[in-house]
């Protein structure tokens, strides 16, 4: 039986797909997920896929971690396919850049672009009673997540839940953004209307080589050496988020908090990292939580950080204009210009630039 709450940590310090399946497999043991899995069944696997960047910068997960789950699924004899929503570019183009095209050959896992949409109605979901989400959120007989360890300017962190913001098509996703402004609590709420309606029968964590400072594109990879496994995805985030060290809850753990998703009680870790966290903590990166004191409109513009734009690494490729999703952003004089009256401080742009042109800190701006 499968007890909500559990996660299994391991430590792996290289890209070995034998390695990573062996440490997979007494993770599912030890988890009890071993039968999760049926032969036969229809197995989706969601990477995180947010851009074209190769392997070694740790922006997405690793083509070896896909090779292990390959791995193992195909022993329990499952047909596997594999899609995300890439935040810009082409499926395909990103399937190239981060080294996925040989194991989906090997395995003949077949790719399942996010362009088919559906219209789910929930009213008994937190913020959107209605979503559009990628058809193939609901073809298939199992979902399996492969998340990215990484920091997250806006939500603090991007692991199993914001993992599954991918299943929104395109730039369905700029809407949400648009409509969350800077309030990150609503925002969080939104992810958690998506775990309802997917939920992974298992979440395998790609913590090897992650990203700290300021995630989930710009910052700077660092070795974790951390596997992570569980069929809860809130109990697995709130348990990572300690063991790499955040002194507090990021919005999307707060949510499972005050909705009894996660407890201190409830949730624990076990297996050979479990006990073993980072001695030095993660580095944060540069987000911040809505302000709603009084004055807030005046003192955000001093004390909320904001994107700013490098002239000397910005190449004018105008990807920062055309995913803004309150439209602030325009190219004027070879030049970015911001709006930061406007500015929702969803940090978008600094997620997708290509180029590492945008940055988050503080400075006083109209």
């Amino acid at each position: 039986m499968v007890e909500p709450g559990r996660a299994y940590f391991d430590f792996c310090t290289e890209y070995n797909a034998d390695k990573i399946a062996a440490s997979l497999r007494t993770g599912l043991t030890t988890l009890g997920l071993e039968g999760a899995i049926k032969c036969g069944d229809r197995v989706l696997l969601k990477p995180n896929l947010i851009m074209a960047k190769a392997p070694r910068l740790a922006v997405t997960t690793h083509p070896e971690i896909v090779r292990a789950v390959a791995m193992v699924l195909k022993d329990c004899g499952a047909r596997l396919y594999l899609g995300d929503s890439p935040g810009f570019g082409s499926l395909e183009t990103v399937l190239e850049k981060c080294g996925f095209k040989p194991v989906l050959h090997e395995f003949a896992i077949t790719v399942t672009p996010f362009d088919q949409e559906s219209v789910v109605v929930d009213t008994d979901n937190l913020v959107a009673k209605k979503l559009i989400l990628a058809t193939a959120a609901s073809e298939f007989d199992k979902v399996v997540n492969l998340p990215k360890l990484k920091t997250h300017s806006m939500m603090g962190a991007t692991l199993a839940i914001k993992n599954l913001f991918g299943f929104i098509p395109g730039l369905k996703k700029a809407a949400w953004h648009l409509r969350a402004g800077h309030d990150r609590d609503f925002f969080a709420r939104i992810m958690f209307d998506i775990y309802r309606q997917v939920t992974p029968v298992w979440n395998f964590l790609d913590g090897i080589a992650g990203m700290e400072g300021d995630g989930p594109t710009g910052g700077t990879p660092r070795n974790f050496n951390l596997l992570a496994l569980s069929a809860d995805a809130p109990a697995l985030d709130y348990l990572v988020e300690k063991w790499v060290g955040f002194p507090e809850p990021t919005p999307l753990s707060s949510v499972s908090l005050n909705l009894g998703l996660v407890s201190e009680e409830s949730s624990c870790a076990c297996g050979p990292a479990a006990d073993k966290p980072l001695t030095r903590p993660i580095k944060q990166a540069q987000g911040t939580a809505a302000a709603t004191f009084p004055g807030h409109k005046l003192w955000r513009r001093v004390f909320v950080k904001r994107p700013k734009v490098s002239r000397t690494r910005c190449q004018h490729c105008r990807v920062c204009v055309q995913h803004c999703p309150a439209q602030v952003m325009k190219l004027i004089d070879a030049k970015i210009v911001i709006d930061y009256k406007r500015c929702i401080r969803c940090y978008c742009c600094q997620e997708l630039c290509p180029y590492g042109a945008i940055r988050v800190g503080f400075g006083i701006g109209s």
